[in-house]
């Protein structure tokens, strides 16, 4: 198994989120993570990649249990940006996590340059992150992992607080991480964050309900998915004027 869990379980208290959840990620695939809420999604991502660490089961990477050693190959992308920026600057946000590896200065400097050009943030080094908006903050909050050249990366619903254009930000960046040969899973809500992937997996009280192809999982499930506002109009534009004009009315 390159990536995935195993037997894997999870509760508060007395009250169980995960129940013998078992999932197999390939190297290189792109999976959307679904879900209602209170499904276990969010608990799901971050048991995977090591920041919970009592559960029952196995998280595996490459055929052994994720360690210590190995956590730094998955790198966790939260939904609100502002959770892990930590630096004055934008570069040294990004320098930030390659500091606490040891990484060597000209090493760092050349994967700070090189994170940053993915994201599309090149020319803003020196610049505040507060100063950045939305899509910016999130876009340097995936440099910052990306710096850290992680072979698998988990995203917990990276667009839910960004308007439109900051989503689209995002969505170029997803798939710039996809043609590089990451593997990438993002839970969402949004369907247009799923719109690129190849395999669906959803669960439904604490179990996985689906596992199988996007197509297979939208003809033959109703999951509560949203529809951001741009979508819905793309859908009815060709539709008479009266039409068009009552929907936005709604």
């Amino acid at each position: 198994m390159f990536f995935g869990c195993k037997n894997m379980g999870f509760s508060y208290g007395e009250n169980k989120i995960l129940k013998d959840i078992n999932i197999e990620f390939e190297k290189g695939e792109f999976t959307g993570l679904v879900g209602d809420n209170g499904s276990g999604k969010s608990t799901l991502m971050k048991i995977m990649s090591g920041i919970f660490t009592e559960y029952d089961g196995e998280v595996v990477f490459k055929e052994e249990s994720l360690n210590e050693d190995t956590k730094i190959k998955v790198g966790y992308i939260f939904q609100n940006p502002e959770n892990q920026i930590v630096g004055v600057t934008v570069e040294e946000d990004v320098a930030f996590g390659l500091e606490n590896i040891g990484t060597e200065r000209e090493e760092m400097l050349r994967r700070i340059k090189w994170a940053l050009e993915v994201v599309g943030l090149k020319g803003l080094e020196k610049s505040d992150p507060n100063s950045l908006s939305g899509g910016q903050k999130q876009r340097l909050a995936i440099a910052s992992i990306v710096a850290m050249d992680p072979e698998v990366i988990l995203m917990d619903e990276p667009t839910t607080m960004l308007d439109p254009v900051g989503r689209r930000e995002v969505y170029k960046v997803i798939k710039r991480l996809v043609n590089l040969g990451k593997t990438i899973i993002i839970a969402s809500h949004h369907s247009a964050d799923l719109e690129e992937v190849s395999r669906i997996v959803a669960l439904k009280d604490g179990k996985v309900h689906f596992d199988g192809k996007r197509d297979e999982f939208y003809k033959n499930h109703d999951f509560n998915i949203e529809y951001p506002i741009e979508f819905e109009i793309k859908k009815k534009i060709n539709k008479n004027y009266d039409e068009l004009v009552k929907y936005l009315g709604d």
